[in-house]
């Protein structure tokens, strides 16, 4: 399977959980905690999705949204008051994951992103802001 169905597929789950999450409706007891810190745990979900997909009916459920998953201790993505310059050439977030749809919601200004301590950031968020010519700075780590 080619990487980029393997991060659509991810992207799609993950869309469907955090569109529940605030809708308010909270992942089933039995939705799979996922952890994605690293490439490492990104390739590890991507092989269990696999796995569960060889199974038909759990496969239509996946692609329907109805298979549960969340993210393993996960926080809105927050920025403090200040994090951002008047320029809105910096934008920094203090906490929480750092998404796709974060670096999409950024300012067309914003040239420089600055990762406080404990921030994630998906490889799917590395490559759009690569993509907006958006630099990504960890501090404090």
């Amino acid at each position: 399977m080619d990487k980029d169905l393997i991060r659509t597929l991810i992207r799609d789950v993950i869309a469907e959980e955090v569109k529940a999450m605030k809708a308010g409706k909270s992942p089933a007891a039995t939705a799979a905690a996922v952890r994605v810190a690293s490439d490492a745990d990104l390739a590890a979900f991507a092989k269990d999705v696999l796995r569960l997909a060889q199974d038909p009916a759990t496969r239509a459920a996946i692609e329907a949204g109805r298979h549960p998953f969340h993210l393993a201790g996960a926080t809105q993505a927050a920025t403090s008051p200040q994090a951002t310059t008047p320029s809105g050439q910096v934008h920094r977030i203090d906490k929480g994951v750092v998404t796709e749809t974060v670096i999409a919601k950024l300012a067309k200004g914003v040239s420089r992103l600055v990762l406080g301590p404990g921030v994630s950031i998906t490889p799917l968020a590395r490559d759009k802001a690569k993509a907006r010519n958006i630099s990504v700075e960890r501090i404090g780590q």
